[in-house]
C-alpha cells in the first residue's frame, strides 16, 4: 500500500484529528439555520391550517397541544438532565465540549418555543386553568431566554439545574390542571 493510500484509508497509525474549528462552527450555523427554518415552515403550516396561535383554541384542541407540548418539553428537560454530567466533570475535548455547549443552546431554544406555544394555549383555557400557571409559563420562558440569550457556559452550567427542576414543575403542573 503507497502511503497516499495509507492516509486516505486513515490506517497510517497517526491519530486523526477532529473537525477543524472552521468546520464545526459551519455546522452548527447550519443546524441553527436549519432549525429556525423548520419553525418557520412549521408556522406557516399552522397558519395555512387555520390555527393562530395568537387567537382563542377550543378547548379540546388547546388540551391536546398542551398535553403534546408537554411530553415534548419532558423529553427536552430529560435529555437536558442526563447530559449535565459532562458539563460538570469537563472530561473531554475542547471540540466536543463546543458541540455539547451548542447542543444545549439549542435544545433550550426548543424548549424556550414549547413553553411559549404552552402558555399561548393555557390563556386559551383561561379561567378554567389558574392564573397562577400561567404566569408560570411565563416566568419559565423568560427564565430560558434569558439562559440562552447570555449563552455563557458558566452561566448555563451554573444556573441550568434549577432552570430544568422548574421546567419539570412546570410540565407536572400542567398535566395536574389540563
Amino acid at each position: 500500500m503507497s502511503d497516499r493510500e495509507s492516509e486516505s484509508s486513515g490506517s497510517s497509525g497517526a491519530p486523526q484529528e477532529g473537525p477543524s474549528n472552521a468546520a464545526l462552527l459551519e455546522s452548527m450555523t447550519l443546524l441553527a439555520t436549519l432549525s429556525t427554518a423548520a419553525d418557520v415552515h412549521d408556522a406557516i403550516a399552522e397558519r395555512r391550517a387555520g390555527r393562530d396561535p395568537s387567537a382563542q383554541e377550543p378547548t379540546p384542541r388547546a388540551e391536546a397541544a398542551l398535553k403534546t407540548a408537554g411530553d415534548d418539553l419532558m423529553d427536552l428537560l430529560m435529555q437536558m438532565m442526563f447530559g449535565r454530567v459532562h458539563l460538570e466533570h469537563r472530561a473531554e475535548a475542547e471540540s466536543a465540549e463546543v458541540v455539547r455547549h451548542f447542543d444545549l443552546l439549542m435544545k433550550l431554544r426548543q424548549a424556550g418555543r414549547l413553553v411559549h406555544a404552552m402558555h399561548q394555549r393555557l390563556l386559551s383555557l383561561y379561567p378554567d386553568v389558574s392564573e397562577e400557571l400561567a404566569e408560570e409559563a411565563r416566568q419559565v420562558h423568560d427564565e430560558i431566554q434569558t439562559l440562552v440569550d447570555d449563552g455563557r457556559e458558566e452561566r448555563v452550567v451554573s444556573d441550568l439545574e434549577p432552570l430544568l427542576e422548574r421546567g419539570v414543575s412546570f410540565v407536572v403542573w400542567t398535566r395536574h390542571e389540563v
